[in-house]
């Protein structure tokens, strides 16, 4: 199920229009109101003020090429502004207790499969029969729960998901679009499978 590669491509990340969008609800929210305001909903506001603040910074100038940092809930969030310096984001993934095996590729390509044993069918398994089938496969798969992309730029590692000895494998396909910069493939290998390096190939027209 080679085409699961890419499961992430189709998923649309947000968008600055969306992101401009939610941080107007957010100061709406905040405007004095009369009525009683629950502490859960206190905390939802703080988390998502958090995020509004770091977008500016994810989309200006004079970025590094990513980011990594790890969240209180014990999930990691990567921020990828370039395609640059694989070696590097791998070692500050593991210094976040990630073992990652990270590849970057021109748009227009992929790594050539197979490179690893995948834990579950998004890597390697056969073909779906349908959408519906596609779509249960990824959703109920740990690949999937390991790795969300959560704006236009980041993704959000979950540890938990993530079994001694697996390692994260993570494909950026530059996509030549400045609101979708790049496309995602992540799976998990299993304990005990190395990754082979990358070979770049011809997407199939």
């Amino acid at each position: 199920m080679d085409e699961l590669k890419a499961m992430w491509s189709t998923i649309p990340p947000a968008t600055p229009k969306d992101l401009a969008g939610a941080r107007q609800r957010l100061l709406d929210g905040m405007r004095p109101r009369r009525r009683l305001v629950t502490g859960p909903r206190l905390l939802v506001a703080a988390g998502v003020a958090a995020a509004l603040l770091i977008t500016p910074l994810v989309g200006g100038t004079g970025n590094p090429a990513y980011a990594v940092a790890e969240n209180p809930d014990g999930t990691v969030a990567v921020t990828v502004n370039e395609l640059r310096d694989p070696s590097g984001l791998e070692a500050k993934l593991g210094a976040a207790g990630i073992t990652a095996d990270v590849t970057f590729v021109a748009a227009g390509t992929h790594c050539a499969a197979p490179r690893f044993a995948g834990v579950d069918g998004t890597y390697g398994g056969p073909p779906a029969a349908g959408a519906d089938e596609l779509r249960s496969t990824v959703n109920e798969s740990r690949s999937s729960k390991a790795v969300r992309v959560t704006s236009v730029r980041t993704i959000r590692i979950s540890p938990r998901y993530i079994r001694p000895g697996e390692t994260l494998v993570v494909e950026f396909r530059e996509n030549h679009d400045a609101q979708v910069p790049w496309r995602l493939g992540a799976w998990l290998a299993q304990a005990g499978s190395s990754v082979k390096p990358c070979t770049p190939v011809e997407d199939p027209h």
